[in-house]
């Protein structure tokens, strides 16, 4: 009976101590998941700069080639010209122009040549010009190249970070789940035991999505993903967009997918804004410019909001002060309420459509 009473005694107080542990884990796990997704951000937005990069070094060197072939055959105009010229402007030619036509004539004709001659001068030195010129350019668009790609290595680089806070939620995440596995062998009440068994099997799938997500970033992945097909939706673009984002509810979050078997945050709101027809950038940086400021007041169905000072995390609002989003690495697709830690975090809201 004395024993039992002692039992008794130290089961609360522990009980309590580790609920305000996995608090205070919590908050830590909060702001690991958000570090990582910045990573995967910042990374999707040097993917985009290295692509547009390539676009212009292309462009421009086409436009050089071009200018190069026309000074080519300037060149060889001025050639063909210069030969005519020798066989009828030579010493010769210019005593048979005396002889047939006299002097004004020969003056006439010399006159005409050295117009044509200055004024082909002045067209292969403006020619000449122009591919100097546009020389420069392409060793600039190189040069451009070349940094946008070692940019996208050291990001690259960068998922070594995210993968050591990815095993720092595991760790986390795992610790969790032994401190509850203690509160079901301390309960003494069955529904208790009930509720603290529900928990630890939620934490044992996150851990299994987490290990999953963080072995995918060991993988470089330097490829968007291909389209899926587009499905058919009825209602305007936010409908659709809220239609298409909830039909991904479940699916995992994977760092820089975009659909359609997995997701990250700006890839999901990138993936449902695209079937119905309105083209996002797969960064949230850009997508933050993606349309018109609202206030949290204003907001609708279908609104994009936008959370951390960096622009960090997105989701989708779905009304009623919930939204829609795919959170971090170990979780997937879901819908959680604007409050709380996300509200302490709210940057701001976009509308894209309506």
């Amino acid at each position: 009976m004395g024993a039992g009473m002692m039992t008794t005694g130290l089961v609360a107080p522990a009980s309590a101590d580790i609920a305000q542990q996995i608090r205070d884990e919590q908050a830590q796990l909060d702001s690991l998941n958000l570090k990582a997704e910045k990573a995967a951000e910042h990374y999707n937005a040097g993917r985009i700069a290295l692509v547009q990069a390539q676009q212009r070094a292309t462009v421009t060197q086409a436009a050089a080639a071009r200018i190069g072939a026309e000074v080519n055959a300037m060149k060889v105009q001025a050639g063909a010209f210069a030969a005519d010229a020798y066989r009828s402007g030579t010493a010769s030619g210019m005593g048979l122009a005396m002889l047939t036509g006299g002097p004004a004539t020969f003056l006439d004709r010399a006159a005409a040549l050295n117009r044509i001659a200055l004024r082909n001068s002045d067209v292969l030195a403006q020619l000449a010009t122009a591919r100097h010129r546009q020389a420069q350019a392409v060793a600039v668009a190189a040069s451009a190249v070349t940094d946008a790609a070692d940019t996208l290595k050291s990001l690259e680089a960068d998922k070594q970070v995210v993968t050591n806070a990815a095993q720092q939620a595991q760790g986390l995440l795992t610790s969790l789940q032994a401190k509850q596995a203690r509160l079901v062998a301390a309960a003494r009440d069955a529904a208790a035991r009930r509720a603290a068994q529900a928990r630890a099997a939620e934490l044992a799938r996150q851990a299994q999505l987490n290990a999953a997500a963080a072995a995918a970033f060991s993988r470089p992945s330097f490829t968007v993903a291909a389209a899926a097909p587009v499905q058919h939706y009825s209602g305007n673009a936010a409908q659709v967009a809220l239609q298409v984002a909830r039909a991904q509810l479940g699916k995992p979050y994977v760092w820089g997918a975009s659909g359609p078997d997995t997701f990250d945050c700006s890839g999901l709101t990138m993936y449902a804004y695209g079937q119905a027809g309105i083209s996002l950038p797969h960064y949230t940086g850009a997508q933050w410019n993606a349309g018109r400021h609202v206030s949290q007041g204003e907001l609708i169905p279908g609104d994009l909001i936008f959370f951390g000072q960096d622009l960090g995390h997105m989701g989708m609002y779905i009304g009623g002060g919930q939204f829609i989003h795919a959170p971090h690495s170990g979780d997937v697709v879901k819908i959680s309420s604007l409050s709380g830690y996300y509200q302490q975090n709210y940057a701001g809201a976009v509308r894209v459509a309506g």
